[in-house]
């Protein structure tokens, strides 16, 4: 049996899902998208009816320098090694960064991949492309977003948005608008919810859960009905545009009428010695608010670390003098203790309160940094070799996957690809791959990710 979305479908008795694809598919071309929607969700897991787990992806926008972070070559020579010492994590032979040492004393629970590389470009949209949905695309074949696809997989658990993305949706980064934070072909019942707002704020509310002025109960339950009416309609003609689009707005009016959206996106409620210890800066008060989403039933929340990379502080270290100037100094002044002292409040947080063996957190970016140092002290765009990293749900942490030269220039060993990352979130989550498809483009089934998780992690 494999699952279109969390539609399970039967096939005959030992039929893989590879050679399912190979015969072809015509017995399902018949079946419209909003038919296959419209049918009873069943579990998304496959027969075993696994446990349906989270996720928080935080994405480090412009891409932290991988040799001066998570993967240091203390004995490369001065251009190589740059500036930073490494120091001892709590797991015997693995080191990190100086700069984040409450990191350190977690190791055991993070397990790095210090191979990754991609060969399609070095702009950070190739490598946000990648991260995001496990593809390589142009606007003619845009390809969904991962929250998107779980989202679609899992469905909603609560009047809570499946996807959110917090606080922004990434803006400018230097070649175009296609970053891979939409639901693309899944249509927009499935797009990501953007928070569109600073949670660090002092007067922080998200302006699209705040009924419009002169908008009485009255006319909001007219609304509602008159939405009812349309979603009648749509069932009689089951069309997908129309099946998309009252979705989305199915899913404001439960927004814009919830009591408990609005609870998780209060972080008032948080005590003052939590929220300090995220950090109060938007980047660790989002992290905060992800875990409250989390909480309150959204399944899949990332969290940019930066929307843009021009003329702000942010982990794109060109040092070129103008609006890509960060340095050395920022990373050690403000975006590895910022980083820091989130990132283990996060984990900490969810591991006190008993969501962290069910919640996979990764941490991911576009690509590495230029092994040398540029004649301007910095580094610059290099997709051939980085370190990214997962933790929680069935990660087994306190190990380090794959291995770069003695320059950091490329995978030395076990080399991982973008879609392996997006394969092993998705198995991280309790999906089968081989046996959980959903529609693609044209409604025909597809894989998730045309990729297989990185059995390390798991073993």
């Amino acid at each position: 049996m494999f699952n279109i979305g969390e539609v399970p479908v039967p096939v005959c008795h030992g039929v893989t899902r590879r050679s399912f694809l190979q015969v072809g598919t015509t017995g399902l071309a018949g079946m419209t998208l909003p038919s296959l929607m419209n049918l009873q969700a069943q579990g998304a897991v496959g027969i075993g009816g696994g446990k349906i787990k989270n996720c928080i992806t935080i994405f480090l926008v412009g891409s932290p320098g991988h040799l001066d972070t998570w993967d240091m070559k203390p004995d490369a020579p001065a251009e190589i090694r740059g500036k930073f010492q490494p120091i001892s994590t709590n797991v015997a032979g693995i080191q990190i960064c100086e700069h984040f040492p409450l990191m350190s004393r977690m190791m055991d629970k993070v397990a790095l991949v210090r191979s990754l590389h991609h060969k399609t470009g070095s702009t950070h949209e190739n490598g946000q492309r990648w991260m995001m949905t496990g593809h390589e695309f142009n606007a003619d074949s845009v390809k969904p977003h991962s929250g998107s696809v779980i989202s679609r997989v899992f469905g909603q658990k609560s009047e809570l948005p499946a996807n959110v993305i917090l606080p922004a949706p990434i803006g400018n980064t230097g070649a175009g608008p296609l970053h891979g934070q939409s639901a693309a072909y899944l249509g927009s019942a499935h797009e990501p919810f953007f928070l569109n707002s600073d949670p660090a704020r002092p007067d922080f509310k998200v302006a699209d859960l705040e009924p419009p002025k002169g908008l009485s109960e009255f006319r909001l339950d007219a609304r509602q009905k008159l939405l009812g009416q349309l979603d009648a309609m749509q069932r009689r003609t089951e069309t997908r545009s129309t099946q998309m689009h009252d979705s989305s707005y199915e899913r404001a009016f439960r927004l814009l009428t919830s009591p408990k959206a609005k609870e998780a996106l209060d972080l008032n409620k948080e005590a003052d010695t939590l929220r300090d210890r995220y950090g109060r800066n938007t980047f660790g008060q989002s992290c905060l608010m992800a875990r409250r989403l989390i909480e309150g039933g959204v399944r899949y929340v990332t969290v940019n670390h930066f929307d843009t990379v021009f003329n702000l502080t942010c982990w794109d270290m060109h040092a070129d003098g103008g609006g890509l100037n960060n340095t050395y100094l920022d990373y050690e002044r403000h975006l590895c203790p910022q980083f820091d002292l989130a990132f283990t409040a996060l984990i900490e947080d969810l591991d006190q309160r008993g969501l962290l063996q069910e919640t996979v957190v990764a941490v991911l970016s576009e690509m590495g940094r230029t092994p040398r140092i540029n004649p301007r002290g910095g580094r610059d765009h290099y997709p051939s070799a980085w370190t990214n990293f997962l933790c929680g749900g069935n990660i087994r942490g306190g190990q380090v996957v794959g291995s770069t030269d003695k320059q950091g220039a490329r995978p030395n060993d076990n080399p991982v690809e973008p879609p392996q990352m997006l394969a092993s979130i998705y198995h991280g989550m309790g999906i089968n791959l081989d046996t959980t498809m959903m529609p693609g483009p044209g409604e025909r089934p597809v894989r998730l990710i045309e990729a297989e998780p990185i059995r390390q992690l798991f073993a």
